[in-house]
């Protein structure tokens, strides 16, 4: 099929005309997209030079306050505002709603985030993630991250590597989660939703000020939902997911110059669903497994104190956090409809998991003050983490020498050193220079212990029943970035960004090789990529537009290879290239309209493999659950209805595209693209506001991730199994804001 695409530009009153024949992913094309929207953006700059220029967006993405269009990489931007009009109550949703971003994760469990193709494929640890997630300023580990959002001023969400000022696991980008404050007036808010599949969700937030120089601020939900599963064996769903979180945070203002903030926070996520059935779902998935048979809860404790102090030319910060966290998680080896397909029958099984974490960070750092003619900012950072997994009550008595037929006890302990600086200096009044620089050390140690239960030694006669494993690997690792800014006017810049990204090496969570091969399991190695980006930023009264072009060269990015007939896993690192065009931005259109979307290409392939490879990856497959194409609409409408009291109607309607994509790193089969249409009408008046909400409105199925079971047996089927997205639910919200 050939496909032809013509562009013109009314600026040049030139047209452009690409044809190709099955290969719309050139890089050429999306260079002449890229270069055809810079032609837009100047276009519309010149149009509304004259008008009043709008407030700029601050944000903190490099620890100073400062204008998001003078920052020199891609940045989005979701504000308290959107995140309760979109009902983004987790932040899994808002980074879905996000283009060039990849969320693989189970009702609020993540499991892998990537960016523009880049992160593991299949992650080794509950360390190896390549997006690192602060909130307020604080790392979380993918262990003590429910991706839960309570009472939050903004999201930032940084795109590309981000080592150099968030260090570890920030290969891919960086995602800063920015909560509400202590305020020195009065406030209040309580809002109430109801929704089918028996979603329930009640939030208060009171915040005001104690005595002069100290204020307080309290926030609390609970929220609950049915799971998406329902049992085969009683038609109830297969869990209840609930969620109960509570933020305290006092704001003591010391003096003119100095302040401190405290934040305390608590979560219980209980019933996340972590479950997997066989493919297709059906119209009403249901999946086979005993009543009551699993369980996957998590219990997370943070304490974060930020302290601040204003010098003459700079800023003092230090930020001090701790959290712990603990889970526990139990289900079944084998699903009923699935291993009746593979084998004709559902063996008995069981296995249950339990994680706790203590993760401690130390930060101090100097800093340029916001509006300062030179940004800079100077700091260290101590990281630790020690985190014990158990694996217990295991029963698997249709592969009895399972090796994790077996108590096995892993600890994982990390240190991180990094020291770090960057600057943005300008060269003239219109080029900017920017580079940063952080070198950091990272010591891991690893113990094991495995004691076979007596299912394993009945059956595995000769063989050991006890054996450890201990481990320490150390990374010297250097990471940066160098960029170049055009100032083309008040309203808009032009960048540049080369930048280099790390991930360091770890153990696998699931190794047995120490237990049943009498050596060491293997670590897996560190990863690093090298980006290239070129973009364009413009905001004025009406129209906002960034457009960026992205090249990015991985090395030894993770996999964990998994053979599910043996339960055999062993690590393996490829290497990736990705390319892609990212456009987004916002229209005030005449007639109270407002639209806000984005469209994001990436092309994301296996350029080098392992010479022996457990997992039979080739060069060229793509990169699994990381579609091509994906964009997403917002049009928001506002009448009023009565300008005495205040009253207005507001009409927000929202589409999400995924596009085709493929489900596994050999590229098996593919997950077939769909649209997620949502909706929200609302009455609002001065304090309160009643909405009706739709998600899923056309009640398209549609797969959060998918994996392929090869045949258990020779001239045996095969399968794929997945989890599959939630279909159309309605409901109503209530707010009030005092």
């Amino acid at each position: 099929m050939r496909y032809k695409l013509a562009f013109t530009d009314r600026i040049t009153n030139s047209t452009l005309v690409y044809s190709d024949k099955n290969n719309i992913g050139s890089p050429w094309l999306l260079a002449g997209i890229f270069c055809l929207s810079f032609n837009a953006m100047a276009d519309t700059v010149e149009e509304k030079d004259n008008a009043n220029q709008i407030e700029q967006l601050t944000v903190t993405a490099r620890h100073v306050k400062e204008s998001a269009k003078d920052i020199p990489f891609t940045i989005n931007i979701i504000d308290d505002k959107k995140l309760v009009d979109h009902r983004e109550n987790t932040l899994e949703k808002t980074l879905n709603d996000t283009v060039g971003l990849q969320v693989i994760s189970n009702m609020g469990a993540a499991k892998s985030i990537r960016m523009r193709g880049v992160g593991s494929i299949l992650p080794m640890s509950g360390d190896d993630s390549s997006v690192s997630i602060n909130v307020d300023g604080m790392p979380q580990s993918k262990s003590n991250t429910t991706l839960n959002l309570l009472d939050v001023q903004r999201v930032e969400i940084l795109k590309g590597p981000q080592g150099t000022l968030f260090g570890r696991n920030s290969e891919a980008g960086a995602i800063n989660v920015i909560s509400k404050k202590p305020t020195q007036y009065f406030e209040s808010t309580f809002r109430t939703e109801f929704g089918q599949q028996n979603q329930i969700l009640t939030e208060g937030v009171i915040s005001g000020p104690l005595n002069d120089n100290l204020s307080g601020r309290f926030a609390v939900r609970y929220d609950e939902a049915d799971s998406i599963l329902d049992n085969i064996n009683d038609d109830k769903p297969v869990s209840i997911l609930r969620n109960k979180i509570a933020r305290g945070s006092l704001l003591w203002e010391v003096s003119d110059l100095t302040s401190v903030l405290f934040i305390s926070e608590i979560e219980e996520a209980m019933g996340m669903d972590d479950m997997y059935m066989m493919r297709p779902y059906g119209h009403h998935p249901k999946i086979d497994i005993p009543n009551s048979s699993d369980k996957n809860d998590k219990k997370i404790y943070r304490f974060n104190l930020k302290v601040e102090h204003e010098l003459n030319n700079s800023l003092l910060t230090s930020i001090t956090s701790y959290s712990y966290n603990k889970s526990d998680r139990r289900s079944p080896i084998y699903e009923g409809k699935l291993y009746d397909h593979l084998i004709a029958m559902s063996p008995p099984s069981n296995w249950s998991f339990l994680t706790k974490e203590n993760l401690f960070n130390q930060e101090f750092r100097i800093s340029s003050k916001p509006e300062a003619s030179i940004f800079w900012v100077a700091g260290i950072n101590y990281y630790t983490n020690n985190r014990h997994r158990n694996t217990y009550d295991v029963m698997d008595v249709f592969y009895p020498t399972n090796s994790l037929n077996a108590d096995i006890r892993r600890q994982f302990e990390t240190d991180n050193l990094g020291i770090f600086g960057e600057i943005t200096y300008p060269i003239t009044d219109k080029f900017k220079l920017t580079a940063g620089i952080r070198q950091s050390y990272e010591k891991k140690n690893y113990h094991a212990k495995w004691l076979a239960n007596s299912i394993y030694t009945n059956n595995a006669i000769g063989m050991p029943t006890l054996a450890f494993d201990k481990q320490k690997i150390t990374d010297n690792f250097t990471t940066g970035r160098l960029g170049l800014n055009y100032v083309i006017n008040d309203y808009a810049t032009v960048y540049g960004l080369y930048s280099r990204g790390y991930k360091t090496g770890g153990f696998n969570d699931e190794g047995t090789d120490f237990a049943t091969l009498g050596r060491s399991d293997q670590a897996y190695k560190s990863a690093y990529v090298n980006s290239y980006e070129l973009g364009v930023k413009v905001e004025n009264n009406t129209v906002g537009f960034n457009s960026a072009l992205f090249y990015n060269n991985t090395k030894r990015e993770h996999l964990m290879a998994y053979n599910p007939a043996t339960f055999i896993s062993v690590v393996e690192n490829y290497d990736i290239r990705s390319y892609g065009v990212e456009l987004d931005g916002f229209w005030k259109a005449p007639g109270n309209l407002d639209f806000t979307g984005g469209i994001g290409y990436t092309n994301a392939k296996i350029t080098g493999i392992p010479n022996v490879s457990l997992a039979q990856v080739k060069k060229r497959n793509e990169v699994p659950d990381t579609a091509q194409w994906n964009a997403n609409l917002t049009v928001l409408h506002s009448i009023p209805l009565d300008l005495a009291s205040g009253l207005s109607l507001e009409t927000r309607i929202t589409n999400r595209y995924i596009g085709s994509r493929k489900a596994d790193i050999q590229n098996n089969f593919g997950l077939k693209p769909y649209n997620k249409l949502d909706a929200r009408i609302s009455i609002k008046s001065e304090n309160a506001e009643f909405y009706v909400w739709g998600d899923n409105l056309l009640n398209k199925s549609y797969d959060l991730w998918g994996y392929y079971i090869p045949a258990m047996y020779h001239g045996g089927p095969d399968a794929t199994i997945g989890s599959p997205g939630r279909g159309r639910t309605l409901g109503v919200g209530f707010i009030y804001n005092y």
